[in-house]
């Protein structure tokens, strides 16, 4: 009995050791679509949860200290943040309900172009959360739930650089 044990075994590391190598690839696989270019960052404790509440606003599990496998939503923030980067140059809002929309804005495109949310999802997600919608925003009251409409609105960049310009010039 003990030799067929040994071998039992030996066979139960060969599965193992196969599965790992399966998993390595399909990692490297997924990492490689991610891009090519590492960065590698320390940061000190409060900028560390700072970046923990940002990824779990986005969408993201919140990212445990010495956590594994974050890759993935590190680049995701990451774009998201250069994103943010690059749209400051299209519009800086000014007024509170502005900048309300436009971090709405921004916050759609992250989940809809960098995280593959479809538009359902979006909806389904800021309802469960109430998040307000554009309405909602602008003319204040209740929680209205969101619609297509609404995500359709805040991606027509022309109509909503128009909006957030009304409500700069209302205060």
């Amino acid at each position: 009995m003990g030799e067929m044990e040994k071998i039992l075994k030996g066979d139960e590391l060969e599965i193992r050791r196969q599965k790992n190598i399966e998993y390595q690839n399909v990692r490297k696989e997924r990492l490689s679509e991610l891009g090519k270019n590492k960065v590698s960052i320390r940061l000190d404790d409060l900028d560390y949860e700072k970046l923990a509440d940002l990824c779990e606003s986005l969408g993201y599990k919140r990212p445990k200290p010495g956590g594994r496998n974050l890759i993935e939503t590190y680049s995701g923030v990451m774009k998201y943040l250069l994103r943010n980067e690059q749209d400051s140059d299209i519009y800086r809002p000014k007024s509170p309900k502005a900048q309300e929309l436009f971090y709405l804005y921004k916050l759609i495109i992250h989940l809809k172009y960098d995280m593959g949310y479809s538009e359902k999802a979006i909806i389904e997600r800021f309802n469960k959360d109430e998040i307000k919608n554009p309405f909602t925003i602008t003319y204040g009251g209740e929680f209205l739930k969101w619609k297509f409409k609404d995500i359709q609105f805040v991606l027509n960049e022309n109509i909503l650089l128009k909006k957030l310009a009304s409500l700069d010039k209302e205060g």
